[in-house]
């Protein structure tokens, strides 16, 4: 089987390989005074084996992507679905980090260029009309100047209707090839045609359309999100889990490495094609997945990050780029490892605290409530 619990653990791992990816494999945005990465292993540094490793580790992105889609499809199906909920439910876990983090950034962590990179120098106020302009465009998730990595939000909620879209339109089954193939269509589309003629002299005016740029010029891993509904419609995954089991050699061993398999080809293979992610992720998925129920610590820990992998998302570049103090602290060994563990521990700690914080407000808010009825005669 392919569960939610399955998908929380693959999320678990998706979310670490999304802090991995921030913390190495940008160098200009390393802190001003961080000389950089060392190894114990010569040359891993030195030849880029780092570097490759963490820019592979952006396969988080696609595979958040096809997860995103696989669960529409599941609860399409259970009939538990409802497009405007699940905008609703986005937007509220957005606003939680936003009320709390953006005043924390603009009051606390407004520093200029020199103690920063000019990337991570963000909380400036230039004039109070741009400061509007820019609360206004970051509170729908339109813009995303308070925090650069939070451009995902605003791809994923216009993939949710087009999602719902591409359900309805393709209820029949085909076949499971016929509908990939229809999702290699979309990929063609989106990411070649469409740009294309938004190109031509002609139909310049199509980059201005908000339609147009939002529904048609598709980020290039959202193509993935169409893929998980297709794996989700014909229980693929379930499928690839019992043929991986079914292998003569240990579970463990074949999903690990069918898990390396999947990450070195899609580093050095496909490295300059994001098309493929559309099969790639869904087999990673199903490694990931199969290697998890072979160790089952480690699943309840992937699983725990998983379901705090949103708020981790939100908050994570706070620490590692934009929060000047913490940033020094993540950045404190110059060991990509504990590193990674220190910027883990902050955005999941994050998380816990905001959750406790805005689980203690509705308490608090119903309590004031009650106090306001008035008692029945």
């Amino acid at each position: 089987m392919f569960t939610r619990d399955d998908t929380k653990a693959v999320k678990g791992v998706a979310v670490l390989l999304m802090l991995l990816h921030h913390l190495a494999a940008f160098p200009e945005r390393y802190p001003v005074d961080f000389a950089g990465f060392t190894s114990l292993i010569p040359g891993f540094v030195e030849n880029g084996y780092l570097n490759d490793l963490a820019m592979d580790a952006l396969v988080c992105v696609p595979l958040f992507f096809f997860l995103g889609g696989y669960g529409l499809y599941k609860r399409m199906q259970a009939g538990t679905f409802r497009l405007l909920e699940a905008v609703i439910g986005l937007y509220k876990r957005y606003w939680k980090v936003f009320f709390v983090f953006v005043p924390i950034a603009f009051l606390c962590f407004a520093r200029p260029a020199a103690l920063l990179r000019p990337f991570c120098s963000r909380y400036l106020i230039s004039s109070p009309k741009q400061f509007f302009i820019d609360l206004a465009g970051n509170f729908v998730g339109y813009k995303s100047t308070f925090n650069g990595e939070w451009w995902f939000f605003g791809y994923y909620l216009c993939t949710l209707p087009l999602g719902c879209l591409f359900c309805r339109l393709s209820e029949r089954r085909r076949g499971f090839l016929a509908d990939l193939f229809l999702v290699f269509g979309i990929d063609i589309l989106t990411q070649g045609v469409f740009p294309g003629l938004a190109r031509t002299t002609a139909l310049s005016g199509l980059n201005s359309n908000l339609y147009f740029s939002r529904f048609c010029l598709l980020n290039k891993y959202v193509p993935a999100f169409f893929s998980g509904i297709v794996f989700a419609r014909y229980d693929v995954l379930v499928l690839l889990k019992r043929r991986i089991r079914a292998m003569r050699l240990p579970a463990w061993l074949t999903s690990l490495a069918g898990t390396a398999v999947v990450l070195i080809c899609r580093q050095y293979v496909f490295s300059d094609m994001a098309s493929a992610d559309v099969v790639l992720v869904p087999l990673l998925a199903a490694f990931l997945s199969a290697l998890l129920d072979c160790l089952a610590p480690l699943r309840l820990g992937f699983s725990f990050l998983g379901r705090h992998s949103t708020n981790m998302w939100l908050v994570h570049t706070f620490f590692c780029y934009y929060f000047l103090e913490f940033t020094k602290l993540v950045y404190c060994t110059g060991c990509v490892w504990i590193d990674l563990a220190v910027l883990t521990a902050l955005s999941l700690g994050a998380s816990v605290l905001l959750e406790l914080l805005y689980r203690y407000l509705g308490m608090l808010l119903s309590l004031l409530r009650r106090d306001r009825t008035p008692a029945a005669v």
